[in-house]
């Protein structure tokens, strides 16, 4: 096409020549022709110009042509993806898959752990920056940013991480809750078992606090640390005539505890009958090494049949009182 193109210049150029008549090495107008001259000049160009046109008309459609011809990259595509959606969108579908994953491994795992959700929230701001970055270069600094997109993305990830904080103290919680009263169930059957026969005993109720820290979540009977509450509550039956007698059964006990290797922080005994109630509180380390005698200074008790015959007589003044009005 170029090739035709330029063969017409050069034949409006040899015609525009033709009139010259070139004798002995020199070149001669015709005289006729002088006064056609100007005519044929506009004439001239205007085949020159016409002739440049048409090339450069045919040459840009040979490139458009061949521009639209040659195949789309997949770069391309994503580019042009990324601008018709806008910025955010692709690292919002990459949140959704991230998180979703995340969400199964809490559910399908034994121990699961739903502070993974709150630890792979920075993941989120990365990929949106990588595309960020990404369109940056393949548009060279032309593109929008689907704010919807972002939002969501935003929302997602603040709520993701809150359910797996609301979670994973729900969950511990219940944990620690379930190996305390394991753990209490494992001292009292053991306890029992080997107590039984040392004193009369009623009733027995063991409490369990782990350490607060969480370190006892997986704690059995023989790893108490020194941050976990013991405290036994025992309940005796059967009749003490005096103070020292209780405590005698209450140092049994004590002692009972300190043979098995069970480490208890508080004692709580008490005993109700017709005639006396008696109570011992042995708070702390130091005290459960103290004698029968010291123990006995501590224990509380009140004299029953006193107290009914106090409030006996307090009727029987009153009736009195009422009769001499």
């Amino acid at each position: 096409m170029n090739e035709i193109n330029d063969n017409n210049i050069n034949t409006g150029i040899q015609n525009a020549q033709s009139d010259q008549v070139i004798e002995g090495g020199a070149v001669t107008e015709n005289p006729a022709q002088n006064d056609n001259q100007p005519a044929e000049f506009a004439l001239r160009d205007r085949q020159l110009l016409d002739a440049l046109d048409e090339i450069l008309k045919n040459r840009s459609s040979v490139q458009y042509n061949t521009e639209h011809k040659r195949p789309i990259t997949t770069s391309e595509k994503f580019a042009k993806g990324i601008v018709r959606k806008g910025v955010g969108f692709i690292s919002l579908a990459l949140v959704l898959v991230l998180f979703g994953i995340v969400l199964i491994f809490c559910l399908f795992s034994p121990a699961p752990d739903y502070l993974l959700l709150l630890k792979f929230s920075p993941v989120a701001a990365i990929l949106l920056g990588i595309e960020i970055l990404v369109t940056l270069l393949i548009t060279h600094g032309r593109f929008k940013i689907n704010i919807i997109s972002v939002i969501i993305s935003a929302l997602l990830v603040v709520g993701c991480c809150t359910m797996g904080v609301i979670l994973n103290r729900t969950y511990n919680e219940e944990k620690i809750e379930y190996n305390n009263r394991s753990i209490a169930a494992e001292i009292y059957d053991r306890s029992y078992k080997e107590l039984r026969y040392v004193a009369d005993i009623e009733a027995m109720e063991i409490v369990v606090d782990l350490n607060p820290d969480g370190t006892g979540v997986t704690k059995g009977i023989d790893a108490l640390s020194a941050g976990d509450t013991v405290v036994v509550n025992v309940e005796f039956g059967g009749v003490y005539a005096t103070p020292n007698a209780f405590a005698t059964d209450c140092k049994k006990i004590v002692d009972g505890f300190r043979i098995m290797g069970i480490d208890i922080t508080d004692f709580h005994f008490a005993n109700q009958s017709a005639f006396h109630s008696y109570k011992l509180d042995i708070t702390g380390k130091y005290l459960q090494d103290y004698s029968e005698s010291r123990l006995t200074e501590l224990v509380n008790h009140i004299y029953i049949e006193d107290t009914d015959y106090l409030e006996d007589l307090e009727d029987l003044e009153n009736t009195e009182d009422s009769n001499e009005n």
